[in-house]
């Protein structure tokens, strides 16, 4: 008995001493997103404070699943009730976090022409340079910064959550393939899409791009914004009018697509659907009552505009 009790305070020391690990083999690391030096000091200090931003909203969204787990409402509207979307959800927002940075670049310059298109606020540059996100002059213009969350009239329910740097960071981050290892995708197109995708094949939730940013928009805004009331009613959002709907077409070629024309733009942005079809957005019809576009005009105008993974082009 008394051997013992003398063991008992070298058990505690020898705990509560540090443990000599062997050097662990890590390859290199690159915590933060570069900003290239095509961004002048004005653009620098903007986009510096973009991803501050999206890592504050990152985090929330973050930090709002480990709190209130795979149970809670808000969850459950964006991601289903399957077990795995519990995991699968913290861990891509922990890859966006967290993920190598190595090589993502933010640039201000315009390598591919695309920026002189009215409305094009941007683009990831696919297989052109697929680390490389183009920000062009139109973000610096009409995004909002963080303490601007729920001004101006902003509901979740009926308006586009990219109109804030933090979200359409977090968009564009999720196409650089290296960030999530290219398993994020698109397989929703908008709140009411989400919203089905969580009820009939919960499976792709986590996954879904929009997915992911409503969930980051709806649960900073309860949490930093102005409670529940820029929200709205998601649950019955409302999809696009039949005029605006996304028509499916075959899936282009996985290259880059030219500069945009006016005469081009109109016909694009194709993603998959968690059911296998292809989504293009982009598409207009003009309806029997109104005119067609004046010939050579851009159907596109006043839109924002964004490129997806296969080049084709996205507007909204």
């Amino acid at each position: 008995m008394l051997a013992l009790v003398a063991l008992v305070p070298l058990l505690a020391t020898t705990l509560a001493s540090p443990i000599n690990l062997v050097a662990r083999n890590n390859e290199a690391y690159i915590a933060d997103v570069e900003i290239h030096a095509s961004c002048n000091a004005t653009q620098r200090r903007m986009l510096t404070q973009a991803l501050s931003d999206t890592w504050e909203v990152v985090t929330v969204a973050q930090d709002y699943i480990k709190h209130n787990g795979p149970k809670d409402d808000v969850f459950k509207l964006y991601f289903g009730d399957k077990p795995e979307a519990y995991p699968t959800a913290l861990g891509v927002y922990e890859a966006l976090l967290h993920s190598d940075k190595a090589g993502v670049v933010l640039r201000c310059d315009n390598p591919d022409g695309r920026c002189a298109t009215p409305g094009y606020a941007g683009h990831w540059r696919g297989d052109a340079s697929p680390s490389e996100t183009v920000i062009c002059d139109l973000s610096y213009e009409a995004r909002i910064y963080n303490p601007g969350f729920c001004m101006f009239g902003f509901r979740l329910d009926k308006d586009k959550p990219s109109k804030f740097w933090s979200i359409d960071l977090i968009h564009r981050f999720y196409h650089v393939p290296q960030i999530t290892n290219s398993a994020v995708n698109h397989y929703a197109a908008n709140l009411a899409e989400v919203v089905q995708l969580s009820q009939n094949n919960s499976t792709f939730s986590p996954f879904d791009s929009d997915a992911l940013q409503f969930f980051a928009a709806h649960v900073y805004a309860l949490n930093i914004g102005a409670g529940d009331v820029c929200i709205g009613d998601v649950k019955n959002a409302v999809a696009p009018t039949t005029a605006n709907a996304p028509v499916a077409t075959p899936k282009p070629d996985n290259k880059p697509a030219p500069p945009p024309t006016p005469a081009t733009t109109a016909d694009n942005s194709c993603h998959t659907h968690a059911d296998g079809a292809v989504h293009c957005e982009g598409h207009e019809p003009a309806a029997a009552h109104e005119p067609a576009p004046a010939h050579g005009a851009d159907p596109n105008a006043g839109k924002e505009c964004h490129s997806h993974a296969d080049g084709s082009l996205h507007c909204v």
